[in-house]
């Protein structure tokens, strides 16, 4: 088996995006095709992400089919402890290669990118300027609060809320 990638950086983080050689994933939910590679393909996580190829703080996206309506593309993220929902600089790289492989349309001043990730669909807005892709920003799905107007007490710091 061989196995193909593009290592990306975004300030700094890494990003190691597969594109060839993975077996096929069955169709699903995201979710379901998450859990069908964890318990799976496991292995290929490993390969991926420790020494020698990779390192303690290596990052991984997979590819695979969207089954969300509007979604450009499917991510499944992995990195050295398992498979994560969300990672924002992983979406920063994400959006960039989209648009500098062709996996959607380039339109000058700003292509967006429908992400699905385990987390929900994320949307990237990728600068392009005369046809080369540039700043990238995302919108995430949305966040909530889970418990307001809280105090704690916290040692050698006192109470903070």
């Amino acid at each position: 088996m061989t196995l193909t990638v593009v290592d990306m950086h975004t300030g700094g983080e890494p990003l190691r995006i597969v594109t060839g050689g993975y077996p096929s994933v069955p169709k699903g939910t995201i979710l379901e095709k998450r859990a069908y590679v964890r318990d799976h393909l496991d292995h290929l996580r490993k390969i991926l992400m420790f020494e020698p190829r990779g390192h303690y703080d290596m990052y991984g996206a997979l590819l695979v089919e969207p089954d969300l309506p509007g979604a450009d593309l499917a991510v499944l993220f992995m990195h050295n402890e398992g498979y994560s929902t969300m990672c924002g600089h992983a979406i920063v790289a994400l959006g960039r290669y989209a648009v500098d492989e062709g996996l959607v349309a380039k339109q000058e001043p700003i292509t967006t990118v429908n992400i699905e990730a385990p987390c929900g669909l994320v949307v990237a807005s990728v600068e392009v300027r005369d046809g080369k892709a540039g700043a990238v920003s995302f919108e995430s799905v949305p966040a909530f609060l889970f418990a307001g107007g809280q105090t704690i007490e916290l040692a050698g710091h006192g109470t903070i809320g």
